[in-house]
């Protein structure tokens, strides 16, 4: 018998040790997040089918009030999916299905229910395909179906927002081109705006989208250097031309949010070089009217998630409610909106926002092409959109911390500087 417990002992203990040593099995990867994303329809337009792949557990799809409604995601290439999360807002699916497609026409459906409880639903599948979508087909209260995240795990899919692009370095990011290969696509019939020239990275994957908007009587010309720049760093931008040179700020406002529409239509649209490349996040550059336009955007486009006003001007106007990172680009001997009038007091407003503020030697024009340093501007801008508006963090040390302090401390380049680092 005392053998016998002995022998039991040492098998338990070998088999506990042959437990402890195997490897855990590999994680699934989160592949929805920052993906083009499509709904059947949105409740309006501060709803919209990208908040809900955003990763912003704060913005959400909203539908329409009527069944049946679809949100669908593109991973960008076919994957093999095992889980799928809804985060639901109040308004729920009672009856809803998971499907994939390889193709975004025929569905295969790999989960079904009747009883959906809404809150948080993980829901643990197994199918393969490049698009997901939950089909509700039974609202679980009167109003639509609304959802905070629709997160789709597995495995595969395309290239994430960011892989690609090789670790910043200020040399890098104080050149005028970035990393990735660029190309051009002239907006056809640009709808609530003027024109638009849309830069973009040629190499797969989708992106954050900017929109560039110039300033009184000012054309893309204005922030032409920018453009470039930007999309060589991974981002598609439409640079773009108002109604007509004297809109006032509020008109520009609404022409970055028509812009930001049209370039997300694109991108989710066949048979044009955008299509699979724009992800749903957006940002905006503006120069004075256009840098007021910006924070109109901020203010009244949930969908626009960082932005970069420089030289802003917008008289009599409250940018308190703006939440969303803001960068304020101002110019010392600017007699026409000077950062105290404007952007001083709008920054001090902004309590639930992260901020940036600096202002550097030059005019009005200091932002503008052929004007102002532009390899220091470039820098901070690149480097502002691309940690809120691809959440990567290799670039906050340019503007956080000891890396950024050269720059932050020469009183030839940078006149004064706020913010509300650490972030």
């Amino acid at each position: 018998m005392t053998a016998l417990i002995a022998l039991a002992t040492t098998l338990g203990l070998a088999l506990a040790l042959l437990t402890a040593a195997a490897p855990p099995a590999a994680a699934a990867d989160l592949l929805s997040q920052g993906r083009p994303a499509t709904s059947s329809s949105t409740e309006n337009t501060s709803t919209p089918a990208s908040a809900a792949v955003d990763g912003n557990t704060g913005t959400r799809w909203g539908s329409t009030f009527s069944d049946p409604q679809w949100l669908s995601v593109d991973l960008g290439a076919t994957a093999t999916i095992s889980q799928v999360v809804l985060r639901w807002e109040a308004a729920y699916a009672r009856a809803f299905q998971i499907q994939t497609s390889t193709n975004g026409t025929a569905w295969t459906t790999i989960h079904s229910t009747m009883t959906g409880t809404g809150g948080v639903q993980t829901l643990d599948v197994n199918g393969n395909g490049r698009y997901v979508r939950m089909l509700g087909t039974q609202r679980g209260t009167t109003y639509g179906y609304s959802l905070f995240e629709f997160q789709v795990y597995g495995s595969g899919g395309g290239t994430p927002p960011g892989n690609g692009i090789p670790d910043p370095t200020a040399t890098s990011l104080e050149t005028a081109n970035g990393p990735l290969t660029t190309a051009s696509y002239t907006v056809p019939n640009p709808s609530g705006y003027g024109s638009g020239t849309v830069t973009y990275p040629t190499s797969s994957g989708s992106y954050p989208s900017v929109v560039l908007m110039p300033g009184y009587q000012g054309t893309q010309q204005n922030l032409q250097w920018l453009a470039p720049r930007l999309a060589s760093w991974g981002f598609v931008v439409v640079n773009v031309g108002t109604n007509t040179l004297t809109d006032d700020p509020e008109s520009r406002g609404r022409q970055i949010s028509a812009a930001g529409t049209q370039l997300i239509a694109l991108g989710n649209a066949a048979g044009n070089p955008l299509s699979g490349k724009v992800n749903g996040t957006l940002g905006a550059v503006g120069h004075s009217m256009g840098g007021g336009g910006v924070m109109a955007a901020l203010r009244d486009d949930s969908r626009f998630r960082a932005g970069v006003p420089t030289a802003p001007y917008h008289p009599n106007a409250n940018f308190s409610s703006v939440t969303e990172p803001t960068f304020f680009l101002t110019c010392q001997s600017d007699s026409v909106a000077h950062g105290n009038t404007y952007a001083v007091p709008w920054y001090n407003s902004m309590s639930q926002a992260e901020k940036l503020y600096i202002e550097v030697p030059g005019d009005h024009l200091c932002p503008m092409t052929g004007s102002g340093n532009k390899a220091k501007q470039g820098k901070w801008i690149v480097s502002f959109l691309s940690l809120w508006l691809r959440a990567d963090t290799r670039f906050g040390p340019f503007l956080c911390g000891p890396v950024r302090d050269p720059d932050k401390n020469n009183t030839s380049l940078v006149t004064r500087w706020m913010d509300t680092c650490a972030f």
